[in-house]
C-alpha cells in the first residue's frame, strides 16, 4: 500500500487531510484493490452500487450505452482521481454506466457504509466530497450548454473556448482525448470532425497537429458561437 500512497494521497477526497489522517482512514476503510487489464470492466451498467473507486495506477473511461448498442465515452479519468462518486449516494439500484480500464489499471475500491461514517466523521472530507459534487454540476451544465449548439463548428469552438483558460501556453492546447474521444464529447461523428477542423484550419483560424491546437484567431473562434 506505501507504494500507493502518493496516489492516493492527491485524491481530490483527500485534500488537506494530514498524512496521520488519511493513514486512519486506510486503517478502517475496509477497502479492496483490483488489478484491471486494458479494456477489463470495473463496474458495468445494471451492476448494484457498491463502491466508489480511486485510480491507483492507470486510467480508466466511463462509458454509456445506448439501447441502440451506441457506446459513448464521457470522460477519461487518471491516477489520483475518484470515479462512480456521483452515484454511490444516488436512489438508482445500479450504476447508470460502465467503467472500463484503458491500460493495466490498479483501483481503490472504498465501500459506501465506510464513506457514508467518514464523512460523517470527518468535516475535511466532507467538504472535500461537496466540492467534488459541485464540481460535478459544473461539469453537467457545461455539457448540457455544448450540446445546445447546433453547428459542429459551434461545438468544436465552445471546447476549445474552455480550453483556452487552462492551457499551458496561450493559444495552444494539449487535447486530453483522443480524436475519436473528442468526436464523442461533441456527439459528433469522427470524420464531420475531421471535416470542420480542416475547414476552421483553411479559414486560418486554427492549427490543428495531431493532439495539439494553435489558436490563430480566437475572436474568430468566439464569433463561431453567436452564430
Amino acid at each position: 500500500m506505501e507504494n500507493f500512497f502518493p496516489a492516493i494521497a492527491s485524491c481530490p477526497l483527500f485534500k488537506n487531510c494530514s498524512r496521520s489522517d488519511l493513514e486512519r482512514f486506510l486503517e478502517q476503510a475496509g477497502y479492496k484493490i483490483g488489478n484491471y487489464r486494458k479494456n477489463q470492466f470495473i463496474f458495468r451498467m445494471d451492476q448494484p452500487i457498491t463502491d466508489v473507486g480511486i485510480i491507483l495506477k492507470g486510467s480508466v473511461e466511463v462509458q454509456k450505452i445506448f439501447p441502440s448498442g451506441k457506446v459513448v465515452n464521457l470522460i477519461c479519468k487518471e491516477k489520483g482521481e475518484l470515479f462512480a462518486e456521483g452515484t454511490i449516494f444516488s436512489s438508482l439500484p445500479a450504476y447508470p454506466c460502465q467503467v472500463i480500464a484503458r491500460a493495466t489499471t490498479d483501483v481503490m475500491l472504498l465501500p459506501k457504509q465506510y464513506l457514508i461514517r467518514a464523512l460523517a466523521d470527518n468535516s475535511v472530507l466532507l467538504a472535500n466530497f461537496l466540492a467534488l459534487m459541485a464540481d460535478k454540476l459544473v461539469f453537467l451544465n457545461k455539457k448540457i450548454e455544448l450540446l445546445s449548439y447546433c453547428s459542429i463548428q459551434s461545438k468544436i469552438a465552445y471546447s476549445l473556448v474552455h480550453c483556452i483558460a487552462t492551457a499551458g501556453n496561450a493559444g495552444v492546447i494539449k487535447l486530453p482525448y483522443t480524436q475519436k474521444a473528442w468526436a464523442e464529447h461533441l456527439n459528433v461523428s469522427r470524420p464531420s470532425l475531421c471535416r470542420e477542423l480542416k475547414n476552421l484550419c483553411q479559414a486560418k483560424i486554427l492549427l490543428a497537429d495531431k493532439g495539439t491546437i494553435t489558436i490563430l484567431r480566437q475572436d474568430k473562434l468566439e464569433a463561431l458561437l453567436n452564430e
